[in-house]
């Protein structure tokens, strides 16, 4: 049951059987006679409570689809952070296999640019888009040495990891985005946008690379130093600004496209969130220390 405050029970009902008839704020007051300021206090009430949505428009603008994405990075990384993968380095519950795994995932998933950024290029047409891109990965091919250093840090050598190769599960993050820059590469820029979206808040990320150290770098091995001077690279770089660059100058975005785009990047986030599962359960199980040959993914328990 639900009770509207600051207005007549009949005519919130009335307002609410007018709102699907295609008409303006405007054109509702003046038909069920009421001051438009309270008809449109009443259907942003509705909007914000998750009850009633503003009709689609057929074409957005790049800026307008910029402020949309950015609006749902906010949520998708509320989802991905409050993984119990996340949540476990930042409480300092996480076995040191498991903090392993997640430094030598992550290491073969920055490496992974190299997979993705060029093969994205190579499908573009739109020629400044491609040389945003392209532009990107110059600055972005060699990031995994950080990632290196730091294995080295804990005493994991690249060239063991190297052997081992990535869980399937890294490569499906990977291969998504290449799905998404064959699809279309305004795509692959929204999914490149959400993984630069935390660079924007580089405070926030020092701040979980410090409490990770304090958690987890009881030998003071300083292994997160590498991964901090990433981010002081990738924050001069400005590469949380990428995906505003791309999408900002374009005139028209059809909302079929938008929806699409929008569509494949949260299959990305779901993507992402079913890696940080499989990182969590293989190192749990495997170590990376162990001699085992063949990376078991998503086996049974029993096995």
């Amino acid at each position: 049951m639900f009770r509207f405050d600051g207005i007549p029970g009949p005519q919130a009902a009335e307002i609410i059987r007018h709102i699907n008839s295609g008409s303006t704020v405007e054109q509702i007051s003046n038909a069920v006679q009421a001051d438009r300021t309270i008809v449109d206090a009443f259907i942003r009430s509705l909007i914000d409570q998750g009850l009633a949505t503003e009709a689609e428009p057929e074409v957005y603008t790049g800026a307008q689809f910029t402020a949309t994405l950015r609006s749902f990075y906010d949520q998708w990384n509320d989802q991905l952070f409050s993984h119990s993968l996340w949540q476990s380095l930042s409480l300092g519950t996480a076995s040191r296999s498991i903090v392993d795994g997640w430094l030598i995932e992550t290491y073969h998933f920055i490496r992974g640019a190299n997979a993705r950024l060029p093969y994205a290029i190579a499908h573009t047409a739109d020629p400044r888009v491609r040389n945003i891109f392209a532009h990107h990965y110059r600055e972005e091919y060699d990031h995994y040495g950080f990632f290196a250093e730091a294995l080295v840090r804990r005493q994991i050598s690249p060239e063991h990891v190297e052997q081992l190769g990535p869980l399937v599960g890294t490569r499906a993050v990977i291969n998504w985005t290449r799905r998404c820059a064959r699809t279309d590469s305004l795509a692959y820029a929204a999914c490149s946008g959400l993984l630069e979206s935390t660079g924007t808040d580089s405070a926030r990320a020092r701040a979980f690379y410090r409490t990770v150290a304090t958690n987890f770098d009881a030998d003071q091995t300083n292994f997160i130093d590498p991964l901090m001077k990433h981010i002081d690279l990738d924050e001069g770089f400005e590469h949380g600004n990428v995906m505003a660059d791309i999408f900002n100058p374009i005139p028209q975005l059809s909302a079929q496209r938008a929806n699409m785009i929008v569509q494949m990047t949260y299959q990305f986030v779901e993507t992402l969130m079913q890696w940080f599962s499989d990182i969590e359960i293989h190192y749990f199980r495997f170590p990376h220390q162990s001699k085992r040959t063949v990376r078991i993914y998503r086996s049974n328990p029993a096995d």
